[in-house]
């Protein structure tokens, strides 16, 4: 085992522009300012491949950060993985790297696997969400190799293995407690937040809120987030009459999805899979009560309804709005500390 660990670098599709940007994969954000808080003598390089449109370096809370460009085009991801894996070999001379670590099993594993294996370097692969599905052609590269594997939750970790039979060590993500809002008294009775896309499921939302609004006539609803599903959406909310009722309020700064958040009473969290969920935590420490399917972290619990079908989802929803949730309370699921020192474990293996 090492002793100290001198340079990690980190592999990733997408990374925030700068540090103003609060909404480009939050949950990493939060891990890596953790981590540099830590380690403060550890020097982190962020290589990231797709996102920002930019090649300007910079630095991200005292990260080097090395943008590729590579704006999710196809005919460029090649070109991109040659320039990637050259600057690797000159990062790795200058400053020898202890450990590569790769999020999502795709590109950045598969890069990662490779440099990895040839220059005898510790290689974590943190799985990030439906990379762990079937049909993920990057996974025969992971099984070459000597990685690490991370998932996210026990659901997770029982997808990756189902669809790929390959094993992992759960570590959980967790929130930085110190950007959360006063709480609030509740002004929105549901709320959705995440991207209008068909794994949020969220035309079965809009027919549960048709259903629950016949028990409660004035309740109020809104739905966080953009995508391609917008239009489709707004025409079943006007077919059900429910203009008056469910808001797509678009998509929002973190800051305000968080100010949302301690507004409302109830996460209607429709989706058919989730890795984690980190709006499960955000919720959660925003005093919220949450209806959902058994996915990512999901348990059960007094403030937590795990539905099996759409009449389990109106009854609880129902039943919260019948106990009313006027005085909130906090709830933290993960500490930094437990999360952050898995992670420093596997580095210094």
């Amino acid at each position: 085992m090492k002793t100290v660990v001198q340079h990690i670098v980190f592999l990733t599709p997408g990374f925030p522009e700068s540090e103003k940007d609060s909404t480009t994969i939050p949950a990493l954000q939060v891990y890596l300012k953790n981590l540099r808080c830590t380690l403060p003598n550890t020097k982190m390089t962020v290589l990231t491949f797709q996102f920002p449109f930019s090649k300007k370096e910079y630095e991200w809370n005292g990260i080097q950060v090395i943008p590729f460009n590579g704006k999710n085009k196809r005919f460029k991801k090649i070109w991109i993985w040659k320039k990637v894996l050259l600057r690797l070999k000159k990062i790795h001379k200058e400053n020898p790297v202890d450990n590569l670590h790769s999020f999502w099993i795709g590109e950045c594993s598969m890069v990662g696997g490779r440099f990895a294996k040839k220059h005898n370097i510790n290689h974590l692969v943190t799985v990030m969400g439906q990379d762990a599905l079937a049909g993920n052609t990057y996974v025969k590269y992971l099984k070459k190799s000597d990685a690490k594997i991370v998932t996210l939750s026990k659901n997770h970790q029982a997808k990756l293995l189902e669809n790929h039979r390959l094993n992992s060590i759960i570590i959980p993500w967790f929130l930085d407690t110190t950007s959360f809002p006063k709480l609030q008294k509740s002004a929105i009775d549901i709320l959705g937040v995440g991207s209008l896309n068909s794994i949020k499921n969220y035309t079965l939302f809009i027919e549960i809120v048709a259903e629950v609004v016949k028990i409660y006539p004035n309740l109020t609803v809104e739905i966080i987030g953009e995508g391609t599903y917008r239009a489709q959406l707004e025409e079943k909310v006007q077919k059900l009459s429910l203009q008056h009722t469910i808001k797509l309020v678009g998509k929002l700064s973190r800051k305000n999805v968080l100010k949302k958040m301690t507004e409302a009473s109830i996460l209607l969290h429709t989706s058919t899979y989730e890795s984690f969920g980190f709006v499960f935590l955000e919720a959660l420490y925003s005093g919220m009560q949450i209806v959902s399917h058994d996915v990512g972290i999901a348990e059960s619990q007094k403030s937590w309804a795990i539905c099996n079908n759409q009449k389990e989802i109106i009854d609880a929803c129902s039943s919260f709005l019948l106990s009313s949730n006027e005085y909130k309370k906090r709830v933290i699921v993960y500490t930094a500390h437990e999360s952050v020192s898995a992670y420093i474990r596997l580095y210094h293996e």
